[in-house]
C-alpha cells in the first residue's frame, strides 16, 4: 500500500484547559436540564462509579470537616467542597455525553475530555474484548506493541478493535502510527457490536 492509497484515521488533541471547563460545565448543564441522552455506546463506567462515589463520600466528609472549622474559615471550605463536588459531578456527566459513535461512515472513540480518535468504518474488521491496561490517558501508542494505540480517559481497556487496512493515525508528539488494533473502554460489548452493525 502507497502513501497515497493509505486509509488514515483522525486524531482529536487534548482541548486546552478552558475547553475542558467548557465540556464540564456544558455537560453538568446538559444534565441539570435534563435534555435527552446522546446516542451511542457508553464507556468508562468504573471511572463515572468511581467519581460518584468520591462526590458523595465528599459531601459528608465535608459537613463533618465544617463542623469543626472556625466560623470564620467555613465559608471559603464551603465553596472549595461545592467546587470539587460540582467538578465530580461533571466529570461523570461528561463521560455520559460524550460516548462513542458508530454511524455508516466512521467509528469515533471518545473520552469526553482528553481526545477522540476518529476511524473510516470499512476499515474496522471486528471488536473483541480484551483486558489491558496501558499508562496513559487518551489517544496513545501502546509500549511494545508497535501497530497499536490506545484510546480511553483510564488506563484500564476491555475492547480491542482490529482494522484491515491498518489506519494511519497522528498521535502528535508520541509520532505516527499505522494502527491494526485501537484499544478502548466500552461499557456494554454486546451493545458496541450491535451498534457495529447496525451502521
Amino acid at each position: 500500500m502507497t502513501d497515497v492509497d493509505r486509509v488514515t484515521g483522525t486524531v482529536t488533541a487534548r482541548p486546552t484547559r478552558t475547553g475542558m471547563v467548557r465540556v464540564l460545565a456544558g455537560s453538568l448543564a446538559a444534565a441539570v436540564m435534563r435534555r435527552p441522552k446522546v446516542a451511542g455506546v457508553r464507556h468508562s463506567a468504573g471511572l463515572r462509579q468511581l467519581v460518584l462515589a468520591l462526590a458523595g463520600t465528599e459531601i459528608v466528609t465535608g459537613f463533618l470537616l465544617s463542623s469543626m472549622l472556625p466560623p470564620a474559615v467555613r465559608p471559603v471550605h464551603l465553596a472549595l467542597e461545592v467546587l470539587l463536588v460540582l467538578t465530580g459531578l461533571a466529570l461523570a456527566a461528561a463521560l455520559l455525553r460524550h460516548p462513542h459513535e458508530v454511524d455508516a461512515e466512521r467509528l469515533v472513540l471518545r473520552t469526553a475530555l482528553l481526545g477522540d480518535v476518529t476511524l473510516p468504518r470499512s476499515a474496522v474488521r471486528s471488536v473483541a474484548p480484551v483486558v489491558r491496561s496501558v499508562p496513559g490517558k487518551g489517544p496513545r501508542p501502546v509500549p511494545g506493541e508497535p501497530g497499536a494505540v490506545a484510546c480511553s480517559v483510564e488506563e484500564s481497556l476491555n475492547v480491542a478493535v482490529r482494522l484491515d487496512p491498518p489506519v494511519r493515525l497522528d498521535l502528535g508528539a508520541a509520532g505516527v502510527v499505522d494502527a491494526g488494533v485501537v484499544y478502548a473502554s466500552a461499557d456494554s460489548l454486546p451493545d458496541f457490536r450491535a451498534a457495529l452493525r447496525a451502521a
